[in-house]
């Protein structure tokens, strides 16, 4: 009884962790139960979404210019990739002597946030900040001949509300210059100094961390001078840590303490949007080529309505007639079989709202495929409990019996599966991907029903299971 209390508990607590996570806020406007689904993110064959194009733009003398092309493909489908635009199309296309790149983004409405993580260059770069203004200082001979003095120049912030006077080499050192550095991890946290904001914690390649080590040893500033008078803490501003991405600096702070692992932050009051974007395009690296718009558009669903309506007619109709199925052969076990069926679909599309996964055609695919897989592991469980039951065993003791000797058989069969769909995941990209996805959280949903949920159903049920001499189950 306890055995059983435990997994209604847990099939209970996951049941309801998936409806919460698709009436979460956030969603496409709909009524209805078309509200269930609102938060499922659709992909560019369902919904339509965001195009962009761009020439890119070759430095004339360039050897391989098709080579320029590809790495510039790698790192976009990288950098999108690594957003969580995994069903993004990227397209390279040759006209008029020219080199285009085509993105198109499902789901996504707005071409400026899309824009922003495209067209950015990933160029990053640590200096040191030796002034600051509040309005454009290039405007002002004086500040202009500043910067010629220090040998220096006037960078604007992110929102171009302030300007900093940034030396490329630390203290006019030339061994302390860090331009384009490799980050291998860069991920948004909280901002544990501020409030609802993120910033991006980056750790760098080993290859570069001794150089920052030493930029930040020659950068930094002990507490005590900034808490001391005005003459040292003026002198502490022009030792300030600038780090600039795209020509924009993202953060200017104090170093308090040498940083000596190559890890670090980048601050400034992002929102979870912006501080993904900017880990992505971190982590992605930087474009090997300028790359100039030439168009960014809205487009429509790439499949017409009747295709989709016969699609997921036929996903209905093939779903109807295994139910149909499972109920005239199994009886109360069928009936079981059926509620694990839309048990299943809710974790599914549970998951798919909670994490923005995307959904495609192939995705919807990969759910059906689920079904199929979850109905064949009742099939194996329920033979099993009609072989005990004709052996003279009890419903309840045929269900024990059947469980613990088809557990394994049930593990390794959906592990291949899931083994499979880890390597489309790993090597394919866009809608492969998302089939892959669908194909993994259906499969463990399926494992979670067939060994979870039914078994606690079907101990519930037992009293009503009769299993004819031969054929099937009542």
């Amino acid at each position: 009884m306890r055995s059983d209390r435990v997994r209604l508990i847990v099939s209970l607590a996951l049941l309801v962790a998936a409806v919460v996570a698709m009436l979460l806020p956030g969603g496409r406007p709909a009524t209805g139960i078309a509200r269930l689904f609102s938060r499922v993110k659709l992909g560019l064959d369902l919904s339509g979404g965001v195009r962009l194009e761009y020439r890119v733009d070759i430095e004339k003398g360039t050897e391989n210019p098709s080579a320029v092309v590809d790495d510039v493909w790698t790192v976009l489908r990288n950098r999108l990739d690594s957003a969580g635009y995994t069903e993004a199309v990227v397209k390279k296309s040759f006209r008029e002597n020219n080199s285009f790149i085509i993105i198109e983004i499902p789901d996504a409405t707005d071409t400026t946030k899309a824009e922003k993580l495209v067209g950015s260059t990933g160029l990053l770069w640590f200096g040191q900040s030796v002034d600051e203004r509040n309005t454009d200082p290039t405007l002002n001979p004086d500040d202009v001949n500043l910067a010629l003095r220090e040998g220096a120049q006037w960078y604007p912030d992110k929102d171009g509300k302030k300007w900093y006077l940034i030396k490329k080499e630390i203290n006019n050192r030339k061994d302390l210059t860090l331009s384009g550095p490799r980050v291998i991890e860069a991920v948004p946290t909280i901002d544990q100094k501020g409030v609802a904001n993120y910033v991006v914690s980056f750790t760098l390649d080993r290859q570069f961390v001794e150089i920052f080590k030493n930029i930040t040893k020659e950068l930094y500033v002990p507490e005590q001078v900034l808490n001391a008078g005005s003459t040292q803490y003026q002198l502490a501003l022009k030792k300030r840590l600038a780090i600039v991405l795209d020509d924009k600096v993202q953060f200017v702070g104090f170093v308090v303490s040498p940083i000596e692992d190559g890890k670090g932050q980048i601050r400034g009051n992002f929102t979870f949007d912006e501080a993904k974007e900017l880990a992505a395009i971190l982590r992605s690296g930087a474009l090997p080529a300028r790359l100039e718009k030439t168009t960014a558009s809205l487009v429509s669903p790439t499949l017409g309505k009747d295709v989709l309506q016969q699609s997921l007619n036929a996903g209905i109709i093939g779903a109807i007639l295994v139910m149909a199925y499972m109920i005239i052969f199994y009886g109360v076990m069928g009936i079981v079989a059926v509620i694990g069926i839309f048990y299943a679909l809710i974790i599914i599309f549970g998951f798919l709202s909670g994490t923005g996964a995307i959904l495609t055609l192939p995705g919807i695919a990969g759910i059906i495929f689920t079904i199929g897989t979850l109905v064949d592991g009742n099939i194996i469980i329920y033979e099993r409990i009609k072989e005990e039951i004709r052996a003279g065993k009890t419903p309840k003791a045929a269900i024990e019996v059947a469980f613990s000797r088809t557990l394994w058989t049930l593990f390794d069969a959906n592990l291949t599966t899931i083994i499979a769909a880890l390597f489309l995941y790993y090597f394919g990209t866009g809608t492969i991907k998302g089939f892959a996805i669908t194909t993994i959280v259906g499969i463990f949903a399926s494992m979670f029903m067939n060994l979870v949920f039914s078994k606690f159903l079907l101990d519930a049920m037992s009293g009503a299971i009769r299993v004819r001499k031969a054929g099937g189950a009542q």
